[in-house]
């Protein structure tokens, strides 16, 4: 198992240090550049759908891993709000979730900061300072989902840096929450070192406050200044006036052992595997914040035998090279900003799952793809 590594990267060199991993590194991470110059690098990884093409049931492991070290943090009957945060851990915190309903939790709220304009009420938003697009809202939760009453929160990144984003969560939580006494920060890897971590633990002296990740490290990033930095044009960086749905996650729902989700093609006909061959291969492909629900439909369809992978379209603009091998693009007129999709693996009939139609419709990308489609109903 790796405990340190250099990465080369055209930006500049990622020096890495293990410290404790449930996970191997090399089973965790890749790397690559970000298109970005407020932070160069990124951590790429292998278990979350984005960048990287995943197994369903590899990313299915990794909730599960997760959620069993939070249970042990919780009190089996407080009420949880799990937060995950957009665009890349909506996924993850929805999977952690669910996870933790199966293990018996009664009452587990699911939500998502999300860069997308709701008709509803935001109760807070944060900055995140690096970020190509900073600006993540959190709305009220629905009204039925006793939002005073929450007494635990979980909130769920892919990785956590400086901490300044989950801080920034915690401290806006903790003012409107009367009811919180623990606070847990979950992600896939950690790099904040033991006196960061303490002081954390230190800014919340009535709480418990918790970290629990696959992978604990550190990391120094050395930037080659000569290299030309700046983010591309159209970039998506602002709130999305997209048509959204708000039941997927934006405004919370209460989490399900098994939840049910159905995709309908345009013409009105129900994907499942007996529309598809299944002695074909497939990616299934969702669409920026939109990933959990085109996850279960992956995985059903690997419960059932097929040869399926997933993988989602982002924002964030990285670099061709190191950990990225492909990188497509497409202007999104429904999100108004460039999309992108990387490592993109060939020989594989794409399905690509979308929350409305009017992203389906405004989406060039199927087309590019020759893609199955189809819309949550």
């Amino acid at each position: 198992m790796l405990n340190r590594c250099d990465v080369e990267l055209q930006t500049g060199l990622l020096q890495i240090s293990v410290h404790n991993a449930r996970y191997p590194l090399e089973k965790l991470l890749t790397f690559g550049a970000r298109q970005n110059p407020k932070r160069r690098y990124l951590f790429i990884s292998k278990v979350l759908g984005k960048y990287v093409p995943c197994l369903p049931s590899d990313m299915r492991e990794t909730y599960q891993t997760l959620a069993q070290a939070v249970k042990q943090s919780l009190l089996l009957h407080s009420n949880t709000w799990v937060l995950g945060v957009a665009e890349t851990a909506t996924g993850l915190g929805a999977g952690v979730a669910q996870e933790l309903k199966r293990s018996g939790l009664q009452n587990v709220i699911y939500s998502h900061t999300t860069r997308c304009d709701l008709d509803r009420d935001i109760g807070f938003s944060i900055t995140e300072a690096h970020s190509h697009a900073p600006s993540h809202l959190i709305y009220s939760l629905d009204s039925t989902l006793a939002e005073q009453q929450v007494e635990s929160v979980v909130i769920v990144d892919d990785e956590i840096s400086t901490g300044k984003t989950l801080e920034q969560l915690s401290q806006k939580l903790q003012q409107n929450l009367p009811q919180l006494k623990t606070i847990i920060w979950v992600s896939l890897v950690n790099w904040l070192s033991v006196e960061q971590r303490e002081a954390y633990r230190q800014a919340y002296p009535q709480l418990s406050f918790t970290f629990i990740s696959l992978l604990d490290g550190s990391y120094r990033f050395y930037a080659d200044e000569q290299f030309p930095l700046q983010l591309p044009d159209k970039t998506a960086s602002g709130i999305s006036r997209a048509n959204s749905r708000d039941d997927i996650g934006r405004t919370g729902y209460l989490a399900s052992p098994e939840p049910e989700v159905l995709f309908y093609t345009p013409q009105g006909t129900r994907l499942d595997i007996s529309q598809l061959n299944p002695t074909e291969k497939y990616t299934v492909i969702g669409t920026g914040e939109f990933t959990f629900q085109p996850f279960l439909f992956a995985e059903d369809l690997q419960a059932q035998g097929v040869d399926v992978v997933f993988q989602s379209t982002g924002r964030s603009p990285v670099l061709e090279g190191a950990g990225i091998t492909s990188k497509q693009s497409f202007f999104d007129e429904a999100q108004r900003g460039v999309y992108y999709l990387y490592n993109l693996q060939k020989n594989r009939q794409a399905i690509i799952l979308y929350e409305t139609h009017e992203q389906y419709f405004s989406c060039p990308f199927r087309l590019k793809l020759n893609a199955i489609t189809a819309i949550l109903t």
